[in-house]
């Protein structure tokens, strides 16, 4: 099956760290995420007592996120620091630091989290982070996702067994075939302490909704289906985004012979959201509307902070000209520009893009098309200057805050097709022979 799926089964926590950890090349460092609750101790236990963990093949650390939302959360991130001690592992405390949002709070909270794990992950010299989420969340997840009319295989596959995270951070997920009640009964036998957070029982969070009411309409097996579905799908689209197509001008694509099949819907709705920067896939309500109004004989539908354009068998994908930021670019760093290009100053020529005409070669290009395409690249005339260069790179939004195991194959055809480098590979062998992977 693609990407090491099997016939779906759960494991134990030791075998889950075991088989993890064994995927692992020689020297990696695994920071494990430890927030203290019982799925990370049992997490970080079950790694400790992996065999090449033991025989010193592979290095383990942990990072401990304090978000300083609970009274108690800086004394059970010390605690955490008492038992890495006494396992002999390293052990940071990540603070989020600053005012918290009045509304979406827990949404700010996890890319807090994500953002403070990655630099706790370089700190470290760590490869990569390993998350605690089990075969419940899993479940959790998919049931959120199908109560919101989410039945497609790309809710329904829930939970990706890895991910990267701002293009960089890989993070692993080894318990997703593991049940939460065998965590709880592996620390017990263990007489390993572990913390209950008080939110996890509280009916005013959706996900304690859903667990409290245990009704899953969909079981491990069904959800694995559906991430082979997922995986299937993502290289299809793949596949046709390769073949039919291109890139004439900066971030504006051509579709040469737009198919109305999932994989050629995947591709088109994969092209909107990148030309227009979006972090989310157009809808299938929206998708729905583009291929009517196009079919009545319109020439163009704005969708997505896009301009979609047909011209006999191609469709041109572009930017729309309105809303358009201001571009600052920074004496030093980068800066992420309109969820379409990431601008840097560049002190080594060799190592950047020289863009400011923004050559391109716009052959078959109707004009009107064109000129709009240019319109919405900024004006870099009298920027840079000196030593310095202006370095260029297309930001893919769809995937540069979040890439799911899943959408990697997609990915990597929107990097080609955008001359954009390829994101790094982030799934571990370790993980391919799970059950729920991607």
């Amino acid at each position: 099956m693609p990407g090491g799926l099997t016939a779906f089964s759960t494991l134990s926590p030791p075998e889950a760290g075991k088989r993890y950890l064994e995927g692992q090349p020689d020297g990696t460092t695994v920071a494990v995420a430890l927030s203290g609750g019982g799925d990370s101790v049992g997490l970080l236990s079950a790694l400790c007592d992996a065999p090449c963990f033991r025989a010193g093949r592979v290095r383990l650390a942990a990072i401990t996120v304090d978000h300083g939302l609970r009274p108690e959360s800086a004394g059970e991130a010390a605690a955490m620091g008492d038992l890495c001690r006494a396992l002999s592992i390293p052990h940071l405390v990540m603070s989020w630091q600053g005012e918290k949002p009045p509304t979406g709070l827990s949404e700010a909270a996890r890319q807090a989290r994500y953002r403070l794990l990655a630099e706790g992950a370089d700190r470290l010299g760590a490869n990569c982070v390993a998350t605690a989420h089990t075969l419940d969340d899993q479940l959790e997840t998919v049931e959120m996702r199908r109560q919101r009319s989410d039945t497609s295989p790309r809710g329904l596959a829930g939970i990706a067994p890895a991910a990267l995270f701002f293009g960089r951070l890989a993070v692993h997920r080894p318990f997703l075939p593991v049940r939460r009640a065998e965590i709880r009964a592996y620390l017990a036998e263990r007489k390993i302490r572990w913390f209950d957070d008080p939110s996890n029982d509280n009916p005013r969070y959706e996900r304690v909704r859903v667990r409290q009411a245990g009704q899953f309409a969909l079981d491990g097996e069904a959800i694995a289906i559906a991430a082979r579905r997922r995986m299937e799908l993502a290289k299809a689209a793949a596949e046709y985004t390769d073949a039919h197509a291109r890139m004439p001008l900066p971030l504006l694509f051509a579709l040469d012979r737009p198919q109305d099949d999932e994989a050629g819907r995947l591709a088109l709705a994969t092209l909107i959201a990148i030309a227009g920067g979006q972090t989310h896939l157009p809808g299938e309500e929206q998708l729905d509307r583009l291929r009517q109004v196009l079919e009545t004989g319109a020439s163009s539908v704005s969708l997505g902070r896009t301009v979609v354009e047909r011209r006999k068998d191609v469709l041109f994908i572009g930017r729309d000209q309105r809303n358009l930021p201001p571009l600052q670019i920074p004496q030093s760093g980068s800066v992420e520009w309109d969820g379409r290009f990431r601008f840097a100053h560049d002190a080594d020529p060799t190592m950047a893009t020289q863009s400011h005409d923004w050559s391109g070669e716009d052959k078959d290009v109707p004009p009107r098309i064109a000129r709009r395409a240019r319109a919405t690249l900024p004006d870099l005339s009298g920027i840079g200057g000196g030593e310095l260069t202006i370095s260029v790179t297309p930001h893919l939004a769809l995937f540069e805050t979040v890439l799911p195991s899943f959408d990697k194959p997609l990915a990597d055809a929107v990097c080609r097709l955008s001359a954009r480098p390829l994101f790094p590979c982030f799934l571990s062998a370790g993980l391919a022979t799970f059950p729920l992977n991607g």
